[in-house]
């Protein structure tokens, strides 16, 4: 008799149970990236498995980003929290701290991903000192400029997810070796379009392009900023007039949130041409995704002439 009184409370509980598995084994890993690059390329490798969130707005210079409350709250409830590591992100440190969350403190970090290593940084300092402005010690941290390197930070994406979910890790994997092959293929393409501007000389803004110009053989000889950090002055833009008309340097490489007035006074006074390049996805609604960020740039290489003067 008491077992038929249990029969029906047995039911319901097996379906909550069932119902209980099944929001388990449907759940997603909630990731936090500290950038649209980085949040562009974890999705190509955890599909639809991983909520994403990226902190800093692709449409603003990734040195001086600040966290909302918003930010902290998304990194203290995240599964995972993926970073450019070196001194990228100077605010990555202060937002890890009002977090809370010491699994994704340098110190212990295991539930976090550093997508540098393996990198083969360049203008590694040999001495630090304030007079040199706003120099990066490890190196320069814009790594991810150069598509050769996509291949890199999507392999240390695949390999610390599948270390925190090892059921997961083989689907990982396959998925970063899926992205590498395109990134191969879109690579040979990007190479075979910017054959006219190799070996060109160009004023950047700011030194974010090292990574992007040895790719494909642009050569950076000079800078708006005389040092990185530092405004343009007067005589360093004269400086750069003289240099450039000497040079006979055909092309100017700022990004859209840095001001115009400089770089087209440059423009102006030597008949260079001013490219606005885009250092993240989601910058503007043509660049989606890590494959349409080459794109657009390259585009607006081939947008100002097949055969540069110079």
């Amino acid at each position: 008799m008491w077992f038929r009184r249990l029969l029906p409370l047995l039911g319901i509980l097996s379906v909550l149970v069932f119902h209980q598995t099944n929001l388990f084994a449907g759940e997603k890993i909630k990731i936090v990236t500290t950038t649209s690059t980085f949040a562009s390329i974890t999705r190509e490798i955890t599909g639809s498995r991983a909520d994403i969130y990226y902190i800093a707005s692709a449409k603003r210079d990734i040195h001086f980003i600040q966290p909302t409350p918003k930010d902290v709250l998304k990194l203290r409830k995240g599964d995972v929290f993926i970073h450019g590591g070196l001194d990228l992100e100077v605010w990555r440190g202060p937002l890890i701290d009002a977090s809370g969350r010491r699994d994704f403190m340098p110190a212990s970090g295991a539930k976090a991903i550093d997508v540098s290593q393996g990198i083969e940084l360049v203008e590694i300092p040999t001495s630090l000192s304030r007079v040199q402005g706003d120099i990066h010690a490890f190196g320069n941290p814009h790594y991810w400029l150069d598509p050769a390197n996509g291949k890199i930070i999507a392999r240390n994406i695949a390999e610390g997810l599948g270390i925190l979910y090892s059921e997961d890790a083989e689907f990982f994997r396959k998925n970063a070796e899926s992205f590498s092959t395109s990134l191969d293929q879109k690579l040979e393409e990007w190479k075979h379009r910017m054959v006219p501007f190799q070996g060109k000389p160009v004023i950047t803004y700011h030194n974010s392009w090292p990574y992007f110009l040895n790719r494909f053989g642009l050569v950076a000889v000079g800078y708006l900023e005389p040092k990185p950090g530092i405004p343009p002055t007067p005589k360093h833009i004269q400086e750069l007039v003289r240099m450039m008309k000497e040079k006979n340097v055909p092309i100017v490489i700022k990004e859209a949130f840095q001001e115009n007035k400089t770089s087209q006074k440059l423009a102006k006074e030597t008949q260079a041409a001013v490219l606005d390049l885009v250092t993240s996805p989601e910058a503007n609604k043509q660049v989606p995704d890590y494959f349409s960020m080459f794109d657009y740039n390259i585009r607006q290489f081939e947008s100002i002439s097949k055969t540069p003067r110079g």
